[in-house]
């Protein structure tokens, strides 16, 4: 054999080694469906994710998106979760959010409360398909999905607990405080932060005023804010949780990363532990993770996370995330 031939088995077998180690780690121990639920003339393309073994019945978390046009499954982002819950015994639900993949309508046209509606028709829903445990039956909510999940929390009789993962609790401080520390992540100088959060309490005056044509003539930002996106953060930016805290009752359960730079977790932590009464309120501080749970490095998406992803998607998330949905799990036996 010439060293030509034993070059090119050489490499068709590296080639063999990585595509099994890429297939064997994007296989989740879970059993993923996709359904189109109708209600009315709403359709909503629902994905979820149940338990391989068969046990006893299983528990139900609604997956609630944070802000953007997200899919049901946020780009798989979602599978490892989902894995781990399955692993003990919940089924995971998720949706195309409005006007997204298989959804109708327009998420942008949509306040908190629009939402919290959304999730209770896909929660009724639910209800009616799958024979549960109705004592396990939660809502999961990333950033913005922790304005929905307090709601849902405090007036849906079905839902019996909240995982708030990186959740603001004011609009327009957690905007500020993402501009401030996503500048200073890319080394800009305090003159030029300023500079920025002179030009954005410009442009929130004249979202108060509704004035967009003034907002357009001002020539304030070179990225212009769409007229449904203007009016998606006119309908928003006056949101405070606060008030809605005070009135938990039920297990709150708050996953908070120590390098986000899109949520003030310190703040979030203090104003949960002062309003949510302590016998209600669990905090799960994650080491080394990001808004999204992501290790530090994955910070800003690149290459590096992308490899990673299709390598081992498991691997992206810090480890100590899904210890705590886990945990959180395990609570509810």
């Amino acid at each position: 054999m010439n060293k030509m031939k034993k070059a090119t088995i050489s490499v068709i077998a590296i080639l063999i080694i990585l595509i099994s180690i890429i297939v064997y780690n994007n296989e989740f121990d879970m059993i993923v469906k996709d359904e189109t639920v109708n209600i009315g003339k709403e359709s909503i393309a629902v994905e979820y994710a149940q338990p391989k073994k068969k046990r006893e019945k299983p528990g139900l978390i609604l997956f609630i998106h944070g802000d953007g046009p997200t899919n049901k499954n946020g780009d798989e982002g979602y599978y490892p979760a989902w894995e781990t819950l399955a692993k003990e015994n919940y089924i995971s639900i998720s949706w195309d959010k409005a006007g997204v993949g298989g959804s109708t309508g327009n998420w942008l046209e949509q306040d908190m409360v629009d939402r919290k509606q959304e999730a209770e028709k896909i929660l009724k829903w639910a209800l009616e398909k799958f024979d549960l445990d109705l004592r396990k039956v939660g809502v999961w909510g990333a950033s913005q999905g922790g304005w929905v999940i307090t709601k849902l929390l405090n007036e849906n009789k079905d839902v019996k607990f909240a995982i708030g993962v990186a959740p603001a609790v004011n609009w327009m401080r957690q905007g500020k405080f993402n501009t401030i520390s996503d500048m200073e992540y890319e080394g800009y100088s305090k003159k030029k932060i300023d500079e920025k959060l002179l030009i954005e309490t410009q442009v929130n005056d004249y979202l108060k005023e509704n004035d967009y044509q003034g907002y357009l003539d001002s020539n304030l930002e070179k990225d212009v804010l769409e007229k449904d996106r203007w009016d998606f953060i006119r309908k928003n930016m006056d949101l405070d949780n606060t008030s809605e805290l005070e009135q938990i009752s039920k297990p709150y359960y708050l996953v908070i990363g120590d390098h986000d730079l899109n949520v003030d977790t310190k703040e979030t932590e203090n104003i949960y532990r002062d309003h949510i009464n302590k016998e209600y309120l669990t905090v799960y501080p994650i080491s080394n993770a990001t808004h999204r749970m992501l290790k530090p490095r994955h910070q800003k998406d690149s290459r590096m996370t992308v490899v990673e992803t299709i390598f081992n998607p498991r691997k992206i998330f810090a480890p100590d995330y899904f210890k705590a949905l886990k945990e959180i799990a395990s609570k509810k036996k």
